[in-house]
């Protein structure tokens, strides 16, 4: 059976950018809107022949704008009004490689169609990898959509110049239709280029067939003339790789979209950013894996004649610099960079080094983009970041490899017993390096790989490790890897063009997208003899050009080998494997200690992770600076007990008393000062607004943190103190706080009514939609029927919209998990409900923002728990803590006192708990501690919660006392915590209750003295 990959309905992230979209229309009409298709011979009569379905809005500009800035205030956005064409058109949606930004789009489709009527929609791709991507992504989520959107008809194709059936269906069905098409399918119309093609009336037609008529369509139109007259909403992906030129930007403008939204995670152009997930972001709410370097570095060998290019200079004359190894004055050689142009000699340059003298003088240098290299008189040639004479490159790439099969074998020894397939990952820039031909045979890194496989799979370490744990070790070095290339008509693997367009690189990807569930799975009894090969694959070898559009799961190892210059950068190479894992049932695995992504590079730690961190920079992440709309996202609660945002005005207004106090430089960076003064709970700000310190602190210490990168040089193994857990003490702690309960929440639901209704009493206005009316000319021709506006108007109503209403307790049911009672009872005793038909989604947002505060008021208050029968209760078991690997200096930290329950703290706060931890250690008081594992929860109707700490005090060497402590920041026992938390905390003192002991307490700290 086929593994097949499960989504997730309820993943935060995705619902906030599929709302922040869909939500800029809130309050609208929309409407599907017919246009003549194809007319018969009495068109004046109007004898429709067939009528398209195109997507239909009635929408004013002023109301899209005030929507488009309130949805960038609740995302701490700056504020825009960037207008394409005089319209304002385009919305930007940032998310990090690895979030799930396709499935959010396809999402976003579905459900413009549930609250809108929308029906038309073209993706549009910068390559054949993304569009494969793409294409799969659709048939994989199918099913899940079908479930959640109750299998709403949606027909998505891939535009085929060769077929335009689907094409004339794109125009006629009333169904969700999608096209997915490739920029360079129409973005050649009205300048000239090579592949000219010669027109019906034997002059030349340069344009693309998409704009071209058809005589396979309705009334011989163009494929660009049908699907523009539908009005679709276009969404461009990767819009950086997309629209980056005039002639592009014209070709999306040739669509005629009512919209288009952008998704990527690296926008060179920013129009109307309404979400935003920055990679600090994805790494710190666990959406993507955490990073490991593993560093493969040798000293310099300064034997033999070492050259390597480093770059080309156009200049006159044309100049190349180049490392070499020059002799110094006491007769030892250094690694110098050195210019060099034609016919100038490397001794000379070398200080008479004397390894330089057979010929070593450069007889030519081409400094073009993409062809730079150095040849010289004896023959030797190298291209751009390559290396000549380097006597250890082969002992690092072998190191590489040899490291990179070490890593992989100790993480599916860890990951099989959980059924997750780990996979491996090799970038190359040369296919000969792992193919070669006539005769067939391995390239000389594939010849390391089965060397270095062999050598490994055979050693006493890894057999008995293996057969302990029971794990299947495939010891074949031939069978478990496989490289992904293009092939040439010989069936010869190819070099893969960046442009990947060839009808090779379309099979390779193909090849990639519909064997990834293969990939992903173990051999099971009844494969065939092909699949089960396939699934034997566990290292993939790959062109290093494959920057974008695919990558895999279960990738935990990724290894660069590229000789020459390289062609990714690092954020690129580790989005090939940044999604989180999936197991043998499709489930996604959210645990942080399974998701780490090893990179095994060439360099240092610091080295590797400086360039990332330069690299987010490049793509527009600033690390460590405030903007003026960092906290207009703050909810502030008015005296009258409503709530509304702090807003980008206010929120300008402490980012200023900020830069005025010195606390932040002019360009916003955070001094460490600033930052100080959060952890401590003491930041100033400006007089009125003391009742967002605490946000505002939060915020700042978010912003202040870089990207954690792990060093594998410092990784250590997690494991229990034997002699702690054997400490009475300790055993005295653990069987106060292992048991564990079961709640029941008892809501009073008149009181729950009443304070509903109060709270909806209190919302803003609802309002009637503004409606736009439109004047356009019809105009009916040989090339087609098109409409072309001239004049709008805003029309204002007395009366209502006519809207298909939909039932108002079921949609607050879904969003507020109360009976069609209770609900039914707050809609009536409100006085708000004449509203509802004025706009049915904006009441029900509101209404259902308020029931749910009301809600978590009254668990809070109505939970009761009860003690489970001790078979029930947590075991010693459940705090061992696997096979954890943490990283001193980094998350790690060593007990000096050996008091902790593990050889290691692992903290998540450098500036809240790992102080915490310092202080207990040193406490004279306290006789042992543990930092709770994850896998030690409590369950609340808010979800499950995970305390901190659980340690014992020893009152004047007699008394003791037993705490489990829930650590915050906040200066002065000033605590910080969200109302989300602090519901879970209250839940947390209910249970607690429920298993009290005498000596035993259960509190919040920011520090163990406060």
């Amino acid at each position: 059976m086929a593994l097949e990959i499960k989504y997730s309905a309820d993943q935060e992230h995705q619902v906030e950018a599929v709302n922040a979209v869909c939500d800029l229309f809130r309050g609208q009409e929309f409407m599907d809107s017919d246009f003549v298709a194809e007319m018969g011979t009495g068109i004046l009569e109007g004898q429709v022949a067939q009528v398209g379905h195109a997507n239909g809005l009635r929408l004013s500009a002023a109301q899209l704008e005030r929507n488009l800035h309130v949805i960038q205030e609740g995302n701490a956005l700056a504020p825009s009004s960037v207008a394409t064409d005089g319209h304002l058109r385009d919305f930007t949606v940032e998310m990090e490689t690895g979030t799930g930004k396709t499935y959010v789009y396809i999402r976003t489709i579905y459900e413009l169609n549930r609250r809108y009527g929308l029906t038309k929609f073209i993706i549009v791709v910068p390559s054949v990898a993304i569009r494969e991507g793409v294409k799969k992504s659709f048939e994989s989520t199918k099913k899940h959509f079908d479930m959640l959107y109750d299998k709403a008809p949606l027909e998505c194709f891939v535009y085929d110049s060769k077929d335009m059936g689907p094409v004339g269906s794109f125009a006629t069905s009333s169904s969700i239709q999608v096209m997915i098409i490739n920029i360079g399918a129409f973005d050649k119309d009205n300048d000239f280029d090579d592949d000219e093609i010669a027109g019906p009336t034997g002059g030349r037609d340069k344009r693309n067939l998409f704009h071209r008529p058809s005589e396979r369509l309705i009334g011989g139109q163009s494929p660009r003339e049908l699907v523009s007259s539908c009005n679709p909403i276009v969404i461009i992906d990767e819009p950086q790789s997309v629209d980056s030129t005039a002639k592009r930007k014209r070709a999306i403008r040739s669509l005629n979209p009512l919209f288009v939204l952008r998704y990527s995670a690296t926008h060179k152009e920013a129009y109307n950013k309404v979400y935003r997930l920055t990679p600090v972001d994805a790494f710190q709410r666990g959406l993507v894996k955490g990073i490991t370097v593993d560093s493969v570095l040798s000293q310099e060998d300064l034997n033999g004649s070492y050259v390597r290019l480093e770059s080309t200079k156009i200049a006159s004359p044309i100049t190349a610099k180049l490392t070499i190894d020059v002799r110094q004055k006491d007769g030892s050689q250094k690694r110098k960079k050195v210019n060099v142009k034609t016919g100038d000699n490397l001794f000379n340059k070398s200080g008479e080094n004397a390894d330089y003298e057979a010929g070593w003088i450069v007889s030519n240098i081409s400094a073009a983009a993409g062809d730079e290299w150095v040849e010289f008189q004896n023959g030797g040639r190298i291209e751009l970041g390559q290396a000549i004479g380097d006597v250890a490159a082969e002992a690092i790439k072998r190191a590489q490899i040899k490291s990179t099969i070490e890593d992989h074998l100790q993480r599916q020894l860890e990951l099989a017993p959980r059924g997750i397939k780990v996979l491996s990952l090799f970038f190359i820039d040369k296919v000969e390096k792992y193919r070669l031909y006539d005769p067939v045979r391995n390239g000389e890194y594939a010849q390391m790989f089965e060397e270095e496989y062999t050598a490994a799979v055979n050693s006493p370490k890894w057999r008995k490790r293996y057969a302990e744990a029971g794990v299947k070790l495939d010891t074949d070095a031939t069978a478990v890897h496989s490289g992904y290339f293009s092939q040439d008509g010989k069936g010869h693997l190819k070099n893969t063009s960046d442009a990947a367009s060839s009808a090779a690189d379309i099979s390779t990807f193909e090849t990639i997208m519909r064997d990834k569930e293969t990939l992903l799975s173990f051999p099971a009894d009844g494969d065939d003899d092909e699949t089960r090969a396939k699934k034997r694959i566990q290292f993939i070898w790959s062109h290093s050009a494959l920057k974008e559009g695919w990558d895999n799961p279960n990738v935990f190892q990724i290894c660069t080998l590229v000789e020459t210059k390289d062609k990714l950068t690092k954020r690129q190479k580790i989005g090939r494997g940044l999604r989180l894992c999936v197991d043998q049932n499709g489930e996604r695995c959210y645990d942080e200690g399974v998701n780490v992504l090893t990179v095994i590079a060439n360099e240092s730690y610091d080295s590797f992770a400086n360039g990332l961190q330069s690299e987010f920079e490049e793509d527009g992440y600033k690390f460590g600076i405030l903007t003026a709309e960092s906290f207009s996202n703050v909810v502030v609660e008015r005296e009258d007990g409503t709530e509304e945002l702090l807003g980008f005005q206010k929120s300008k207004a402490v980012f200023d008393s900020f830069k005025d106090q010195g606390l932040i430089d002019d360009k916003g960076k955070i001094t460490p000062e600033l930052k100080q003064a959060a952890e401590q709970g003491s930041v100033p700000v400006p007089e009125g607004l003391e009742n967002v310190k605490t946000e505002v602190e939060r915020i700042i210490l978010k912003k202040a943190q870089k990207l954690q990168i792990r060093d594998k040089a410092k990784e250590v193994e997690v494991k229990l103190c034997k002699d702690v857990t054997a400490n009475p003490a300790f055993q005295e702690l653990w069987e106060r706080i292992r048991k564990r309960t079961r709640f029941e929440v008892d809501v009073d639901s008149d009181k729950l009514v009443e304070d509903a209704c109060e709270e909806i009493a209190k919302m803003p206005e609802v309002k009637a939609p503004e409606i736009l009316s439109t004047r356009a000319d019809l105009t009916v021709d040989t090339a087609g029927v098109n409409a072309e506006a001239h004049s709008t108007a805003l029309v204002r109503t007395a009366g209502r919209a006519v809207y298909d209403l939909p039932d108002p307790i079921a949609e607050l049911q879904d969003a507020v998990g109360l009976t069609r009672a209770t609900i039914k009872r707050i809609l009536e005793g409100c006085g708000r409900y004449d509203e509802f038909a004025l706009n049915p989604a904006l009441f029900l947002a509101q209404v259902a923002s308020k029931v749910n505060k009301v809600k978590a008021v009254a668990i809070a208050k109505g939970i009761k728990y009860t003690k489970l029968p001790e078979e029930d209760w947590y075991t010693m078991k459940d705090l061992d803590p696997g096979d954890l690997k943490a990283y001193v200096g980094q998350n790690a930290w060593e007990s000096a006192h050996h008091k902790s329950l593990y050889n290691y703290v692992v903290y998540d706060s450098s500036s809240v708990e790992k102080p915490f931890a310092v202080e207990l250690d040193q406490a004279e008081e306290i006789k042992v501690f543990a930092k709770l594992p994850s896998s030690f929860k409590i369950d609340t109707p808010l979800g499950a919660y995970n305390p901190d700490w659980a340690y014992v005090q020893e009152i004047e060497g007699e008394h003791r006392v037993y705490f489990v402590t829930e650590t915050k920041g906040g200066g002065n026992n000033d605590i910080h915590t969200r109302p989300t938390e602090q519901g879970k905390i209250n839940c947390a003192e209910k249970h607690f209750e429920a298993i009290w002991e005498p000596d035993f307490f259960y509190n919040v700290k920011t520090t163990y003295r406060s």
